[in-house]
């Protein structure tokens, strides 16, 4: 009796039971999984497997915040929140993500690229954010690919960077990007005598620097052809975060739109330009740069795929990929370089001082070669690069029980999120690494951060607290290697350090040497500085509009 009671109570009250389940269970999850969390994260067992983090639904794990937020975002909160537990595992439904935080972690990662492989990464951003078929997916993968395959892959992606665009290769490249800087901008009609205003300098220099390295990589045919590759290439780039979490097109229409015209625009000139299988011209004698087929190095790089049988729609991939592998880093930090230096005239001043040593008037290009050397520019292009580009990267477990310390063990499968900003703007660390470093904070760009000063009694050694000076010194990186780690995107679809640091000087050489620029309002410039490290990673730009003021330099003009 008494039991037919209780069941029959039970079945009246189901529904009610249920909702009270439903809405108690998530805080039972959370509750236990905290518990579970910190239990794991302060144990002083060894060997032990990451915690993960806690989580509301159990099976869906946090998949519901990285969608509504976004990576990028929810990361950022997860490090703030719970960055001193780190390492911590996130979840995305079967997916499991490790999050590390301690520099000697990262380089282990990084160190060991048999057992801990981008392969896994590299694949899903050539299958969703590039557009590659199936057959080519095979290659990056390295499963049931030619040894043919293997080799162009291999050659093309890690070899032709370092032939063609380093040491004595790049000097022409430079040459060849400055002249079309300077041309470029000696067309947009500014003027010696007054002042042109540009509203927009993130706008008019983005896509001044975007079409010139274009010209460069690619020949000018490609902009003939192709007129709006600029405008769909930055709409493409937008959609890039989405793109690699595999949204759907009625998710992002523009960004997909924008990647079928690429797609269009590319195959259309390689048709033209690089059909057959004799198309290319890259000997010792041959020029360095064609109108029609582009570089050495883009001929080549194309050459090699060709001839590896790989179709056509995979070859566009692969220039789409170099082709953001070209852009997508080097243009928004040269802007932040030009923008830090504009915001110190005293540093734009001394910067062209220094830069002017290596124009002779009697010489028709820059020594671009030499000025990358100089340990200003190389401590500005470090600075710029630990202040403004937060990069990331992934790499997957391809053993079991890989050991990353005495404490910690990662599983085979699982992905291991590595991210630059977090470890470059640690105070600590960097505090504990070399004192010097944050005599200014991290949060603020210090073109001289990376200087080791001249002697006091040097001529040119000032009080540090003054601002108005720019001191001197060796470029030095010597103990930072492990604070400082910039992911350029991956070796897959990178033009290399020695080609970005190149663009680079050779832009501020073009700018600052034929031409004047001034804010128009740098107190207004300092309100729309981005805030740091509200995102994990991702392209930082200002939060509105930046105005500034050109002008033509006169020849006899001095600095």
């Amino acid at each position: 009796m008494i039991f037919s009671s209780l069941l029959g109570f039970l079945q009246r009250q189901a529904v009610p039971l249920t909702i009270l389940l439903l809405i108690t269970l998530p805080f039972l999850t959370y509750y236990v999984s905290m518990s579970k969390f910190v239990r794991k994260a302060n144990s002083k067992a060894l060997g032990k497997r990451p915690p993960t983090i806690p989580y509301w639904i159990p099976g869906v794990y946090h998949t519901i915040s990285l969608v509504s937020v976004g990576p990028q975002k929810y990361f950022g909160m997860l490090i703030k929140e719970f960055g001193s537990f780190a390492p911590f595992v996130v979840k995305a439904g079967s997916h499991s993500i490790l999050v590390l935080r301690d520099p000697n972690h990262i380089q282990k990662i990084l160190r060991s690229p048999k057992q801990l492989t981008s392969t896994a990464f590299t694949v899903r951003t050539y299958s969703k954010v590039f557009g590659s078929p199936k057959t080519a997916l095979k290659m990056y993968s390295d499963k049931g690919v030619t040894e043919k395959q293997r080799e162009a892959l291999e050659y093309t992606h890690l070899t032709l960077p370092r032939k063609h665009l380093t040491g004595v290769s790049l000097i022409p490249v430079a040459d060849l990007y400055t002249s079309t800087l300077s041309s470029n901008l000696n067309d947009k009609m500014f003027q010696t005598e007054f002042w042109t205003m540009v509203e927009d300098f993130w706008s008019f220099f983005q896509q001044t620097i975007t079409r010139c390295i274009l010209e460069t990589l690619f020949g000018s045919a490609l902009l003939k052809q192709y007129p709006s590759v600029v405008r769909d290439y930055w709409e493409f780039d937008t959609g890039i975060e989405n793109f690699t979490r595999g949204l759907p097109r009625f998710v992002m229409p523009a960004a997909h739109d924008a990647r079928d015209r690429l797609h269009r625009g590319i195959e259309k000139w390689l048709k033209t330009n690089h059909s057959g299988t004799d198309f290319a011209r890259f000997g010792d004698d041959d020029p360095v740069w064609d109108e029609q087929k582009g570089s050495k190095f883009i001929q080549e790089r194309d050459d090699v795929f060709a001839k590896a049988s790989l179709d056509m729609r995979a070859r566009t991939s692969e220039i789409l990929a170099i082709m953001h592998g070209s852009l997508s880093n080097l243009v928004p930090s040269t802007l932040w370089m030009i923008i830090e230096i504009l915001r110190r005239p005293h540093l734009a001043n001394h910067l062209t001082a220094d830069i002017l040593k290596y124009s002779p008037p009697q010489i028709a290009t820059y020594d671009i070669a030499t000025i990358t050397d100089m340990p200003l520019f190389r401590s500005i292009h470090a600075e710029i690069g630990r202040l403004r580009v937060a990069s990331s990267t992934v790499r997957t477990s391809e053993v079991d029980n890989f050991q990353l310390d005495d404490q910690w063990t990662l599983p085979k499968g699982l992905s291991v999120l590595l991210l630059s900003h977090d470890i470059s703007m640690n105070t600590k660390l960097w505090a504990k690494t070399r004192p010097r470093t944050v005599e200014r904070p991290l949060e603020e760009f210090w073109a001289e951060r990376f200087l080791i000063p001249d002697k006091v009694g040097s001529k040119h050694r000032r009080v540090r607290e003054r601002k108005e000076q720019v001191e001197i010194g060796r470029f030095d990186m010597d103990g930072l290697e492990t604070l400082h780690t910039t992911f350029e995107g991956g070796d897959h679809f990178s033009p290399g350090q020695a080609f970005v640091q190149a663009m680079q000087a050779a832009t501020l050489a073009v700018l600052f040497t034929e031409f004047e620029a001034r804010l128009c309002d740098p107190d207004e410039v300092a309100e729309l500085m981005p805030p740091i490290l509200e995102t994990a990673y991702g392209v930082m730009k200002p939060l509105g509009k930046i105005a500034i003021q050109i002008r033509k330099r006169k020849p006899s003009q001095k600095v």
